[in-house]
């Protein structure tokens, strides 16, 4: 499955999980969609849920993204050189939750956000301890609350094609782009070395 993806996905589950166990329901609270289509209409099985969305994908500038020649492999020569592999890339997804309750629900959005605030303030890591579903791939997925300002706030909600709704954003660090494809090998350079004739005496 691909990176994004999982991570995302994992995030979904257990978080049904925790709001399934402080309240049951046949639908699940969180959904992993758009609020709205291209066209703007409206996503009808986003009401009255606490829909998910990814609003921009940016690039961790805190990880080291260098890495050394890879060491041979157990028995192999040294004259075969060392494999030589890109640097991992870093990302970090910058997801927004918003609570689409309207009319007489609305209070009920607001209990849900909250509940879902908890959650992620008691848990904001995720690992293959307590989300089994995490891609191997994927060592965590840490979970920063991001402060947006109004005029942010209301730029994002343009952008996906929506009026205001109560919303909590989140910043999921460190998803690892790692590819073991060998782009070329190094090789030790040898050192020769070179005689000097002491001067004779007359």
């Amino acid at each position: 499955m691909d990176l994004l993806q999982n991570a995302m996905q994992t995030l979904r589950d257990c978080t049904n999980a925790y709001l399934n166990n402080l309240d049951s329901r046949a639908d699940p609270w969180l959904v992993l969609t758009s609020l709205v289509d291209h066209g703007g209409n409206i996503n009808q099985t986003a009401q009255d849920k606490i829909v998910m969305s990814v609003y921009n994908i940016t690039r961790e500038t805190f990880a080291s993204s260098y890495r050394p020649s890879m060491p041979l492999a157990l028995g192999a020569s040294p004259s075969q050189g060392l494999p030589v592999h890109s640097p991992p890339l870093y990302l970090n997804m910058h997801v927004m939750f918003m609570a689409n309750f309207t009319e007489r629900n609305y209070p009920d959005g607001l209990a849900v956000l909250s509940r879902l605030i908890s959650f992620f303030q008691q848990t904001p890591v995720f690992t293959a301890q307590n989300a089994p579903q995490l891609s191997p791939k994927l060592e965590k997925l840490c979970l920063d609350f991001e402060n947006l300002s109004p005029v942010e706030v209301n730029y994002v909600m343009s952008m996906l094609g929506t009026r205001y709704l109560p919303s909590a954003f989140y910043n999921v660090r460190m998803i690892a782009f790692d590819s073991s494809a060998m782009l070329s090998r190094s090789y030790a350079v040898a050192s020769s070395a070179t005689t000097t004739n002491s001067p004779t005496a007359d």
